[in-house]
């Protein structure tokens, strides 16, 4: 069979309780192959290939592909598959495979804070103490800013840097608050301190330190902070924070939108109640903060949403508010027990959309909102539940390839799973299973998207400063995944060229295009919007 036949599992390892099957891509028809599992070079379960699938070259380029189920590895420990033609891959069995990347994905927001020393660094940008204000230049829907006017500064020290730039986004900045916030609340065990120096656990430390940008936001009544830094910063080229000519440049975009306003109040209102168990100063801040936030988004002088426009890609521009305020009214009610929230996030109702990304906040909302009683909030969440497509090999929900593949799955595949929990259903969730695999090798390429040493073939090339400024491997840092190959294709002249063959083009589809290249933005790029998901994910697992 020659080298045509390739093994994609999940080599950060399986829970012993759980489904377990490899896919084994091949170029030629080789029903009836024979597999083996061995352990301690002892066979302990073995099987033939049954009738294969013809590969569609939108998720599988390859002629062939097979399933081996090896669900029946209930014992802890390290296996090995083994397949005429195809390389042996290790299978790792057990019960709780997840703790250590989910480690390393925290530790990697450590080293993209924002105002403060990470592992790598000194602090960066810090005259974002004084940022400059500017304000909305005309028509919204058009992202153009102008220096405010008389001239005034903000203190926007602290906080994240959204990828492999150096500006800080309200939105994302209050999505990543959140989802770590939550991943808290699913499985608080999991998390201990390994690199936090405050008293709290890793993950809320890093918590903390975006609801305390959060908190800054809002200095008064009429001025509220969407993001920091602008367009001009990919313009400067690969530096170090600290190194950064921009610093005492970036301006501070002010603009009373309620997308921004609707996502840093539910974070925020989150926070006040984890935080009243830790640190009962902050969590009244943060409580403050997220009511006055939310008060203020209601009254009529707001917009639905603001953004920068950007020559390559709009800065996050999510032009429905509904969902964001209320999820905000629904964290709100939780923290406060003030049934006026109730009545405002049940008003808002984001109804069902078949799909999750950044931008919509849907499927939480309505989660949050049921959690309190809300049978119509219920009926939505499991109505966009159920209309996530996953027929397809890798049990991708929906399949659909787009910028930000990967953490736009995992926010449709954490609802599905959380659905599961919650309202009952099968006992495992299918799309919950397959983004886990997918995520950790089990796709076309099989590379595990988060940069880790843990396991063998994973991502090494990030685009960020880690990678292409110091030479290092961005440890825990996630890949955004495949990407749409017509959209790749016309940002090429933008990105790198891999000298020699590409290991990863074999297995590209006329649909999806994966690569390794720190240069390639849509690829390779990791945002804390991404982490958030990631981390949620394993949490969930």
């Amino acid at each position: 069979m020659g080298k045509s036949v390739w093994v994609r599992l999940n080599m950060a390892g399986y829970k012993p309780d759980r489904a377990k099957a490899a896919v084994v891509l091949s170029d030629a028809d080789i029903e009836g192959g024979k597999w083996r599992v061995k352990k301690e070079g002892n066979v302990v379960l073995e099987g033939t290939l049954a009738a294969g699938k013809h590969g569609d070259d939108v998720h599988v380029r390859q002629a062939f592909y097979y399933t081996v189920d090896f669900s029946a590895l209930r014992e802890a420990g390290v296996y090995t598959l083994e397949l005429d033609g195809a390389e042996p891959r290790r299978i790792t069995v057990d019960t709780d495979p997840y703790a250590k990347v989910a480690e390393q994905a925290i530790y990697h927001l450590r080293t993209v804070r924002s105002g403060c020393p990470t592992p790598h660094t000194n602090a960066g940008h810090p005259s974002d103490a004084e940022a400059v204000l500017y304000v909305v230049d005309g028509d919204w829907t058009e992202g153009k800013w102008k220096e405010a006017a008389p001239r005034r500064t903000v203190d926007m020290l602290g906080g994240h840097y959204d990828a492999g730039d150096y500006i800080k986004f309200t939105l994302t900045v209050a999505s990543l608050a959140w989802h770590l916030l939550r991943a808290y609340e699913e499985n608080p065990k999991m998390f201990t301190k390994a690199h936090s120096t405050s008293g709290l656990v890793d993950l809320l430390d890093e918590a903390k330190h975006s609801l305390d940008y959060l908190a800054k936001i809002f200095p008064d009544e009429n001025t509220f902070i969407i993001q920091v830094g602008n367009g001009k910063d990919h313009n400067e080229g690969w530096r170090l924070a600290e190194n950064d000519a921009l610093n005492g440049k970036r301006p501070a975009f002010c603009a009373l939108s309620r997308v921004h306003m609707g996502a840093a109040a539910a974070a925020l209102a989150l926070g006040a109640v984890i935080f009243a168990d830790f640190d009962k100063e902050a969590a009244a801040l943060y409580g403050q903060k997220a009511a006055a936030i939310y008060a203020r988004a209601r009254k009529d002088d707001t917009r639905a949403s603001a953004f920068e426009r950007d020559a390559t890609n709009d800065f996050y521009y999510d032009r429905t508010d509904e969902d964001n305020m209320a999820l905000a009214a629904a964290e709100l009610y939780r923290l406060t027990k003030d049934a006026a929230y109730l009545e405002h996030g049940a008003a808002y109702a984001p109804p069902p959309t078949g799909s999750v990304s950044w931008s919509a906040m849907n499927g939480d909302a309505n989660y949050r909102l049921a959690q309190h009683g809300d049978a119509s909030a219920k009926e939505r969440f499991l109505k966009e539940i159920a209309d996530y497509r996953w027929d397809n090999v890798w049990d991708l929900p929906g399949g659909r390839y787009t910028w930000g593949s990967l953490p736009v799955w995992m926010g449709m595949a954490n609802n599905h799973e959380i659905a599961r929990r919650l309202y009952g259903g099968s006992a495992e969730s299918v799309p919950f299973l397959g983004v886990l695999d997918y995520t950790f090798g089990r796709n076309n390429w099989g590379i595990g998207m988060v940069a880790s040493d843990e396991m063998p073939d994973t991502i090494k090339n990030v685009y960020n400063y880690v990678t292409n400024v110091l030479g290092k491997v961005a440890v825990g840092a996630m890949s955004e995944g495949p990407g749409r190959k017509k959209t790749h294709d016309s940002f090429k002249h933008y990105f790198s060229k891999t000298e020699g063959p590409d290991p990863f083009e074999p297995f590209n589809t006329s649909a999806a295009v994966f690569t390794d290249d720190s240069y390639d933005f849509m690829i390779a790029e990791s945002t804390i919007w991404g982490q958030g998901n990631l981390i949620l994910m394993l949490a969930l697992a």
